[in-house]
């Protein structure tokens, strides 16, 4: 993989973990009207539980050309979890959510293909 896709599949990746993190801790940013009520932060954890690691991952992984097939692995679940985010983005008519998403995921699917 380019140095430069390799760059901006970590940039996305971590992108992706700081909105969860910082979803977390303001609901309403990955789900506007929220009131920030215990109730509020389920959502947002159980989004954070799965985009940090892995974003991180993503972040770290594609820099280490020894684990190919885990680069693979790693950037086809990251593309299918934004593809899951465009969906949801859509159907909550949330913009934002759906184009930072479908960014992502045309970064991790060039980056798949710089890999065959």
């Amino acid at each position: 993989m380019p140095w430069w896709l390799a760059l901006l599949n970590s940039v996305m990746g971590v992108v992706s973990a700081i909105a969860a993190a910082a979803a977390l801790l303001r609901p309403g940013l990955l789900a506007p009207g929220s009131t920030g009520a215990d109730g509020d932060r389920f959502y947002p954890a159980m989004y954070a539980a799965r985009a940090v690691p892995l974003g991180v991952l993503v972040a770290v992984t594609v820099w280490l050309t020894p684990v190919y097939p885990l680069t693979q692995a790693v950037l086809t679940v990251a593309a299918l979890a934004q593809l899951g985010d465009i969906v949801t983005g859509i159907a909550r008519r949330q913009p934002g959510m759906a184009g930072g998403a479908v960014v992502a995921a045309a970064c991790h699917v060039a980056g798949l293909a710089a890999l065959q």
